[in-house]
């Protein structure tokens, strides 16, 4: 009986996939406005910051799934005349490599969704898989994330909550703190399985939004599609 008291261990704990999590990077460099609003023109570079996370989708290639509003931006381009944008990601090594966008699509609540696939060649790492079951409103959930930029390669802040539940065709209701940088995330279950990504945060940083399951299914799928029956994805395809 005191053997049996003594060595039981009721803590929850997972194995998160440490190796698999990227920081990235998403730099606008702003070359030169129209005349007639140089005055205004914020030329220069300009880099933000979000989360991603390496997603088992197309075989022998490393996608990075990460928010939509991370890899692109929008662009006044009635004022800027001369603009480019890169995105980069930084693995657990502290290693920087040039990712290029596949996908990027933006929240419309009528089932896109704000999410982004990258496709990271000289990344060479397995990733996580989708889960096949969209998550239950009560279920623990977690994400390896860098809100506020946090990140000291391998380690990064892991955060835990739990979901309340579907908003619309596209979000969902998650309680895991987030504050800017966590953009991004992929959310996981405690199998390690992604149900979607994070990319809003509230005032009360314990209210966040994330991709429900099922848009999140279709822009996976989509992804995907476009790989589908091709034989060279040296280079990413053009996107819609």
């Amino acid at each position: 009986m005191i053997f049996s008291c003594t060595t039981i261990n009721l803590a929850r704990k997972v194995d998160p996939p440490i190796k698999s999590y990227v920081k990235v990077l998403h730099t606008v460099k702003i070359a030169e406005c129209l005349p007639k609003f140089q005055n205004m023109c914020p030329k220069g570079e300009f880099v933000s910051m979000g989360s991603g996370m390496v997603v088992n989708m197309i075989e022998d290639q490393t996608i990075v799934i990460t928010a939509g509003h991370v890899c692109e931006s929008e662009i006044d381009e009635e004022r800027i005349s001369q603009h480019s944008q890169e995105v980069s990601v930084v693995d657990f090594r502290g290693n920087q490599h040039q990712a290029h966008v596949i996908k990027a699509t933006h929240d419309n609540g009528m089932g896109s969704v704000d999410m982004c696939a990258l496709w990271v060649p000289t990344l060479r790492q397995s990733g996580v898989d989708f889960s096949m079951f969209p998550p239950r409103p009560g279920q623990e959930v977690y994400y390896l994330g860098s809100p506020a930029g946090i990140y000291h390669p391998p380690v990064m802040p892991i955060l835990t909550g739990l979901y309340s539940g579907p908003i619309d065709a596209s979000n969902a209701m998650v309680g895991v703190p987030a504050v800017g940088g966590s953009s991004g995330s992929v959310i996981l279950d405690m199998n390690n399985k992604m149900v979607g990504v994070l990319w809003a945060a509230h005032n009360f940083h314990h209210v966040t939004i994330m991709t429900n399951w099922h848009a999140s299914a279709l822009f996976l799928y989509e992804v995907v599609q476009m790989y589908t029956g091709k034989t060279d994805i040296n280079l990413p395809l053009i996107r819609n």
